[in-house]
């Protein structure tokens, strides 16, 4: 019977308090949620992506040559040791006929780098192909597909395909970045699919291999990336001598026939030359008997006229012959590539980058909002406590023990604090990870997340919650069972009242109004409570700083970059090997009226490690330093200094220099695309928010490369840069032959606003739940502050104070503690938000470091319009107190 009813009690304390209970269940709710799920997606992201590539066994690494990989090529990559797989196919650039759009046509793989048939079939025959499944909404099955006739399609057997299935790449991850090509408009739109047989071709132009060692490694471990280095070490040393050896083999027949092409002339020459003398023996003994008949005359013309037609023969004989010789000099070695998964596939290592930044905010955000909610309802259950001392009182001289009473208290926490942590934990394991996910593949063609349960992090949220519930609910009540039944039943002693030092300040202390003096005196009287409303407004305010603040931060990206900082629309790379000629009709196109301006710079990709991964820098040298500010603004971020080329020394942008741990003065080394280094002095650092780059002038690249300076390309601007304007000036720039690939700042754009896309809607699932906790705390720590004072705030009702002024009696103090959480709030915010950006961006991006007003009057004003709406609440609340009732509590 006594358990029954000590069950009874149990449950009407949850009842009974409904408006408690809900709170620590929505504050434990919401911290597990936001730790649980942060902590879970990005290891959900990369699970999804590796089951992918596990699935469609992408291969470790690919091998790619110039001029295709001949018997001899293939014999000895198949050398190369610890192989599980490998795999030889071709691939062809080609020229969607009417359009400017290029897609990478491959031979089916049979085992490596498989891919996924999302509709319709796998190509059979020679004139079918599968088509990238982005296409499905421009194409449908049973259309025709027709590429342009030209030198990369001459590879395949037909330039006339049906579109028989629609298919998704292992190595093409990313929706926007296919890569560079050499026609349409110098970039990739896309990939297809044909049989091997579509190919005419007799040499492979790729190689997939696969490596036993790195079957069970996950691909995402450390473990993984050395074992991999060292097996793309080991095949490049293997091929190290093969350009030279298939040089030599691709000169040989050529040269031998070229050879006894020469010696057949020879010979010729030297007969001819024999006729010759021939001849002029013979007219000269006519000479001596003259006359010389008629037809003996026509007979020596005619011979004369075969021997200097036969010598002009062999004259354009052996001009052709020194052509082909110069062209087969000039005919350089292969060039022999080995990617792994981060180099060959565009989106391998940004999907990877976007999983880490998930993790790196996880160990922030969440763990702030959790410790805040963690904190209140720490207060909330020790108030819980506190308020049930009476019947504590009751329950000892009912004769139950203190374990059984203790009872009471830790089922009411254990089910407040674990049913929330419960709803958290399923939540964070489902929603988040499915928002984080959904956001960060609006730009890569990943889909079906694989969710998975992380027991780690479940059992350390559970552990968490419910000791911020149980330990303080399990000391105070045995902290109170110290007491006999009859001092139980005696309320505690309020705090005394004493001196503040505001009251010490008599100019200040006499000209406040009683009731300021009584909230100065209760904010000093209440301490603990004070700095509980102090830190959950701050802690709050705090986390919207930083959510708006990184929103704030990434939101700008595209406009700086390209607004204010690169003024030029696209790069022109011109081939190494061009003649004047060649290069004076591109000048021709750039001087154009489709053009604004152009300037000729020397452009080279450099690179630095400095312990952590090796960072690759575009170098740019203008022809006249003078002209580069009408493409590109150097100045300094924080003081918005306009920065000059001159002397000797470099400017470099800012994210590098913070990387690299550089300042002005400071010398830096740097590896060339032939790893020789080079010693540049930093002369100034340059705002930048994408990509690293070095700038110099004409002299001092001169100076530090020991080169002169020779143009390979040129900065240039569009009078009309529309997307569409921007394609067909990229594909007429592609068609001329000096034109070696074409950089257009729209891709950049494109990248930083698939990447804001990511973060802005993870930052507003972040923001939201910091919103609520915002409301579910400072609602928490106002009923709590009216549950302590309730006796007092019925007496001055009692006095005669208006249901108004009894309101703002008491909620003076938590808009005043407000203000000072906000202003530590902006502090704390700041903080977080510079912690976090310079985790969340990747090497080659750099976020906007500061806070903008805007960010912090917007904190400000949710967080105070939280405390003010609850006003209302608490100002009915007031009304309906039952004075008396209030008052004879304590007997």
């Amino acid at each position: 019977m006594r358990k029954k009813t000590l069950n009874k009690t149990i449950r009407r304390s949850i009842t009974g308090s409904l408006g408690r209970f809900i709170s620590i269940f929505s504050l434990m709710l919401l911290g597990v949620f936001a730790f649980v799920g942060l902590k879970v997606s990005g290891p959900n992201m990369r699970a999804t992506a590796e089951h992918f590539y596990k699935q469609h066994q992408l291969a470790d690494l690919t091998v790619t040559s110039t001029l295709g990989l001949d018997a001899s090529d293939q014999a000895l990559i198949r050398q190369a040791t610890g192989l599980k797989n490998i795999e030889f196919g071709n691939f062809s650039d080609v020229l969607v006929k009417g359009s400017t759009q290029s897609l990478r046509l491959f031979s089916q793989p049979e085992k490596l780098s498989t891919y996924a048939l999302m509709s319709g079939k796998m190509p059979q025959a020679d004139n079918e192909i599968a088509l990238d499944y982005l296409y499905e909404k421009d194409y449908k099955l049973g259309d025709n597909l027709q590429f342009t006739a030209g030198k990369e399609s001459d590879l395949l057997k037909n330039h006339r395909f049906k579109i028989v299935g629609f298919v998704k790449s292992s190595e093409y991850v990313d929706k926007n970045n296919f890569g560079p090509t050499t026609i349409g408009t110098g970039k990739l739109s896309g990939y297809a699919l044909v049989p091997k047989t579509a190919f005419k071709s007799d040499l492979y132009t790729i190689a997939r291999l696969s490596y036993r060692n790195l079957q069970e490694e996950s691909m995402y471990d450390q473990t993984y990336d050395t074992k991999l280095e060292k097996h793309q070490k080991a095949l490049e040393n293997l091929l190290k001598d093969q350009p030279a050896k298939r040089l030599a083999d691709l000169k040989s027949a050529p040269q031998a026939q070229l050879n006894q092409a020469q010696a057949q002339l020879d010979a010729q020459k030297i007969q001819l030359a024999s006729q010759q003398e021939q001849l002029k023996a013979q007219k000269a003994a006519l000479a001596e008997r003259l006359p010389i008949a008629p037809q003996v005359q026509a007979q020596l013309e005619a011979q004369e006229a075969q021997l200097t037609q036969a010598q002009a023969k062999m004259e354009s004989a052996q001009a052709e012959l020194k052509t082909n010789a110069a062209q087969l000099a000039a005919l350089t070695a292969p060039i022999y590539t080995v990617n792994n998964r981060k180099e060959g596939n565009p989106g391998y290592q940004s999907f990877v980058d976007d999983s880490t930044r998930i993790d790196r905010l996880s160990n922030i955000f969440p763990v702030v909002l959790f410790a805040i909610a963690l904190l209140v309802t720490l207060t909330t259950m020790t108030r819980f406590v506190e308020e049930e001392r009476s019947n504590l009182g009751l329950l000892k001289a009912l004769g139950y023990t203190n374990q059984a009473i203790r009872k009471k208290f830790l089922v009411y926490g254990f089910v407040s604090s674990g049913s929330g942590a419960l709803v958290g934990v399923i939540l964070g394991h489902t929603l988040l990870p499915i928002a984080v996910f959904n956001a960060y593949t609006a730009s890569s063609t990943f889909s079906q997340l694989r969710l998975t349960f992380s027991l780690f992090w479940t059992i350390v949220a559970f552990a968490i919650a419910l000791s911020c519930s149980l330990l303080p609910a399990y000391w105070v009540v045995r902290s109170e069972l110290k007491e006999v039944p009859a001092g139980l039943f005696l309320a505690k002693v309020p705090k005394a009242g004493s001196r503040i030092l505001l009251e010490r300040l008599p100019f200040i202390w006499n000209r406040l109004a009683f009731t300021y003096k009584v909230t100065a005196r209760n904010l000093f009287r209440y301490k603990k409570r004070m700095l509980m409303t102090i830190f959950g407004v701050a802690g709050c305010t705090a986390l919207l700083v930083m959510g708006f603040g990184i929103r704030d931060s990434i939101s700008g990206l595209s406009s700086r970059q390209f607004g204010s900082i690169l003024h030029y629309d696209l790069m022109v790379l011109e081939k190494e090997q061009s003649t004047a000629k060649q290069k004076e009709a591109l000048t021709e196109k750039l001087d154009s009226t489709e053009f604004t301006g152009h300037l000729p710079i020397v452009f080279e990709s450099l690179s630095h490690k400095n312990g952590g991964e090796k960072q690759q820098i575009s170098l740019i040298v203008p022809q006249d330093s003078a002209d580069l500010s009408k493409f590109v603004s150097l100045q300094n971020r924080q003081s918005g200094k306009k920065l000059l080329l001159k002397g000797s020394g470099v400017v470099i942008t800012e994210k590098l220099a913070t990387l690299m741990n550089l300042k002005v003065g400071d010398q830096a080394e740097f590896l060339d695309s032939e790893n020789k280094k080079h010693q540049l002095q930093i002369a100034g650092v340059t705002e930048m928010y994408m990509g690293h780059y070095i700038f110099m002038t004409k002299s001092a690249y001169a100076q530090a490369f020991d080169e002169q300076f020779t143009p390979n390309a040129q900065l240039a601007q569009l009078k009309n840069p529309t997307s569409g304007h921007l394609r067909q000036v990229s594909t007429d720039l592609m068609s001329l032959p000096v034109v070696k690939g074409i950089s257009q700042n729209s891709d950049l754009k494109t990248t930083i606003n698939s990447f804001m896309h990511g973060i802005n809607s993870v930052m507003f699932v972040l923001i939201s739940c910091a919103i609520l906790l915002a409301i579910v705390v400072i609602y928490n720590l106002t009923n709590i502050n009216v549950s302590e004072r309730i006796r007092e705030l019925s007496t001055i009702k009692v006095l005669g104070f208006y249901d108004r002024e009894v309101t703002f009696y008491i909620y003076r103090e938590t808009i005043f503690l407000s203000f000072i959480g906000i202003g530590s709030g902006f502090l704390l915010g700041a903080f977080f938000h510079h912690f976090i950006i310079s985790q969340l961006a990747a090497d080659q991006i750099m976020f906007a470091p500061g806070l903008l007003w805007s960010n912090l009057a917007l904190s400000a004003l949710i967080t105070f319009a939280t405390t003010a709406s609850l006003a209302f609440v608490v100002h009915f609340k007031l009304k309906a107190v039952d004075m008396l009732g209030a008052l004879k509590s304590i007997d």
